[in-house]
């Protein structure tokens, strides 16, 4: 099987995933399933494919492979395979990109990237969830910049992970079943994130396999949407 496949899809089949043209790069299994869930929710209410042939999202790793750490390996590791594969107008074929929790360490991550590799620039290559993932009008990173910290200044550095994107009643049904779960939470604006425990969080995503419908799932979709453009999928 590998046999058929060029050096960069066979170096992701030996990581255990499939890439695709334009691939996003997260930290842990969890994203990759929220992502998933989100986009099977939305293509079958009749919503676009978001997770096609074109584009995707893989996890850096299971466990300690993964992480903040994992997708920096990975990161340089694919962008540097994918150097040696062109289009026959010498253009790469494919494109990585990085999506990293928007926390201390996710920020410290994006500075460790561009450190070992000056080519990764952030808002081009490694990305942070913010609150508001915007839709800019030129992805010139200068200006995707001032974009994102205009439309999330009122957030006032407010850590975010993808399932702070989770609707507050649904949160709040899974409270009701795990009052332990959650260990802080911080509100900035009318956004809020939690911390969970590490039993927790497991806990809820297994909640929301069994119980989140599309409506749930809304602000990831928007997130898939904003991530395909940033990679310019149309």
């Amino acid at each position: 099987m590998g046999e058929d496949l060029d050096p960069v899809a066979r170096y992701g089949l030996a990581l255990g995933f499939r890439i695709r043209a334009r691939t996003v790069l997260v930290e842990g299994t969890t994203d990759v399933d929220l992502f998933g869930l989100a986009a099977r929710l939305e293509r079958a209410a009749g919503g676009v494919d978001l997770l096609d042939d074109r584009f995707t999202v893989v996890a850096a790793g299971q466990g300690d492979a993964g992480g903040t750490r994992g997708i920096i390996r990975e990161l340089i590791s694919l962008r540097a395979v994918a150097r040696s594969y062109l289009t026959r107008e010498g253009r790469p074929l494919y494109r990585f990109i990085a999506l990293f929790d928007g926390d201390p360490a996710g920020k410290h991550a994006i500075k460790t990237a561009h450190e070992l590799d000056t080519s990764i620039v952030e808002f081009k290559d490694v990305f942070r969830l913010w609150p508001v993932m915007p839709i800019p009008g030129s992805l010139d990173p200068g200006n995707m910049r001032k974009v994102f910290e205009q439309e999330n200044a009122q957030f006032g550095g407010l850590d975010w992970e993808l399932e702070d994107l989770l609707p507050q009643d649904f949160i709040d049904a899974f409270a009701s079943e795990r009052a332990d779960a959650i260990r802080r939470t911080t509100t900035r604006d009318g956004m809020t994130h939690r911390d969970f425990t590490a039993d927790g969080k497991a806990r809820l995503h297994h909640f929301v396999k069994l119980h989140a419908v599309r409506d749930d799932l809304k602000h990831v979709v928007a997130v898939l949407k904003a991530l395909r453009l940033y990679l310019n999928v149309k």
